[in-house]
């Protein structure tokens, strides 16, 4: 604001050009001769290179400097320079002086200088720090530094001594405080400070401290911090919120799987009309282990429980390491591809020698194919196959059957579950709704979806208690109730009401689980 005060203030004198009008502060102390320069631009000093036919006037509030009658101002002109010296500086020195650029005893440019005198010793002090008064919290025994520090201008006589006060009590700065003192770069200005140890032992320590330096003061408010019993509920609700942390964090652990189904099963991406008649196909090796944990545990959860429908391989499933024409074709019927991965399977040769091979087959086949690895098998044997997996669990998803995997309720199933598309199911549909109203051409379809009920399974000894026959009508042969219904038809009513428990699995070895096998009808409309 002050500045632009003196450029208003100068606008008013014919010779002050406001673009050119510069501020300059030459302290009376400082010097016995100093110089005020002139504020060439890069034009004006071109002209001092490229010609000898130019001279510089100097006036004081427009006024032209006699300077041979002043005998305490000269006027110098070099090259790239121009300056007016000042021998002995005073007060009355103050004011604009203007520099005027004469080429060819004609007037070319003009700048202006506002010069100040100041007494360096009546200059106040301005303060780095603090920057404004502070108010600081210690507890009793603790230990604080004060620091000031301030900044002036450089003079050789003037006072620099900084002075503490406790109250209205002067403290002996040899005693309580340290002084230290240094210059800026171009030596016109003077740092000056003083650190103030203070050790809290008693409450007479306590007060209010303040730095002084040329009627100017920094103040520091020292003041006892809250008691102990002020931060308790800081400290409770703390712990409070890591305790919540903690139980979120094992919610999650422990969660994290059931909300991840649930989120799934009701905002999930539905894979409807994808011309698929199977929601997996299994490929397990051909032993009596294999078999028994797939038919007795796999396929009954799976499909009694939570409605998928599996399409079961015990062959080979790459054993040259090129997929076949059948098994292309079965695969591409399923939506999702599993392969268990016991000793057995892992045995078979194209497992040892080319698995890394058969994964990139595999992948090419069903997209992220999932593998069940046994707990044991996973942890101690080193099988190059496991390892393959473990590298590669972005591409694959690797799910681990341990001792407690038999439970309906564990990891395993609900990780597997998760593996698996999202089961969807309209009241009113009869077979699959998801290739129920699909409009898919492939020619190995039946026709017409009525012709066949996909709901139960076609072999005779497979699930027979709750499963009626592939076709639909009554049996040639049928006794009926007390109502009239038929004996099969009240007890699917009767199972059809009640809800799925958990699966029970001690009458399981009176069935049979062998390989089921689905017929398929090439018919026209003309055929039918």
């Amino acid at each position: 604001m002050q500045e632009r005060t003196a450029v208003a203030q100068a606008s008013n004198l014919s010779c002050v050009d406001p673009a050119y009008f510069y501020d300059h502060t030459i302290w009376t102390r400082q010097e016995s001769i100093t110089h005020l320069f002139c504020p060439l631009d890069n034009q004006s000093l071109q002209l001092l290179q490229s010609t000898t036919d130019i001279n510089i006037q100097w006036s004081k509030d427009c006024h032209p400097l006699n300077l041979t009658a002043s005998g305490r101002l000269h006027s110098t002109l070099r090259n790239t320079t121009a300056y007016l010296t000042f021998e002995q500086p005073h007060a009355s020195d103050a004011g604009n002086y203007t520099c005027t650029l004469y080429l060819n005893s004609q007037r070319n440019i003009s700048f202006t200088i506002r010069l100040d005198m100041a007494d360096p010793c009546h200059v106040l002090p301005q303060f780095l720090y603090p920057t404004s008064n502070q108010t600081l919290e210690q507890a009793l025994g603790s230990q604080v530094t004060l620091n000031c520090t301030v900044q002036l201008p450089y003079s050789r006589n003037c006072d620099l001594d900084l002075h503490w006060m406790k109250g209205d009590q002067w403290l002996d700065n040899t005693t309580y405080a340290a002084f230290s003192q240094w210059f800026s770069d171009n030596g016109t200005e003077t740092f000056v400070s003083s650190t103030l140890e203070v050790n809290v032992t008693t409450d007479e320590n306590y007060g209010v401290f303040a730095c002084l330096i040329r009627n100017s003061k920094a103040v520091f408010t020292l003041q006892k911090s809250a008691e102990t019993a002020g931060h308790l509920g800081a400290v409770i609700a703390a712990l409070v919120i890591a305790v919540l942390l903690l139980l979120i964090a094992v919610m999650y652990v422990k969660c994290r799987l059931n909300v991840l189904l649930w989120y799934r099963n009701h905002y999930g991406e539905l894979e409807i009309n994808d011309g698929k008649l199977y929601d997996a196909y299994v490929s397990y090796a051909n032993s009596a282990d294999d078999r028994k944990f797939v038919n007795f545990i796999v396929k009954p959860q799976l499909e009694n429980r939570h409605g998928y429908k599996l399409f079961l391989d015990d062959k080979d499933i790459l054993p040259n390491s090129e997929p076949s024409a059948d098994l292309i074709m079965n695969v591409s019927r399923c939506r999702r591809l599993i392969v268990v991965l016991s000793n057995a399977y892992l045995e078979q040769e194209w497992c040892s020698n080319n698995f890394r091979e058969g994964l990139w087959r595999l992948l090419e086949l069903s997209q992220t194919p999932i593998f069940i690895a046994f707990e044991s098998q996973y942890r101690e044997i080193t099988h190059p196959a496991i390892n393959l997996l473990k590298q590669h669990k972005s591409a694959v998803i690797l799910l681990v059957w341990r001792a407690g995997s038999m439970m309906p309720s564990s990891d395993f199933w609900k990780e597997l579950c998760l593996a698996l598309p999202r089961k969807v199911s309209y009241h009113g549909l009869r077979g699959d709704p998801q290739t129920h109203l699909q409009e898919d051409k492939d020619p190995m379809l039946i026709l017409h979806s009525s012709y066949l009920d996909f709901r139960r399974d076609s072999h005779p000894e497979g699930d027979t208690a709750i499963r009626g026959a592939i076709f639909k009508g009554p049996p040639p042969h049928c006794m009926t109730g007390p109502d009239g219904l038929p004996v099969g038809a009240m007890e699917e009513v009767q199972l059809g009401e009640k809800q799925r428990s958990e699966i029970d699995i001690s009458d399981l070895g009176s069935r049979s689980y062998e390989a089921r096998t689905d017929f398929y009808c090439l018919v026209t409309e003309d055929d039918i």
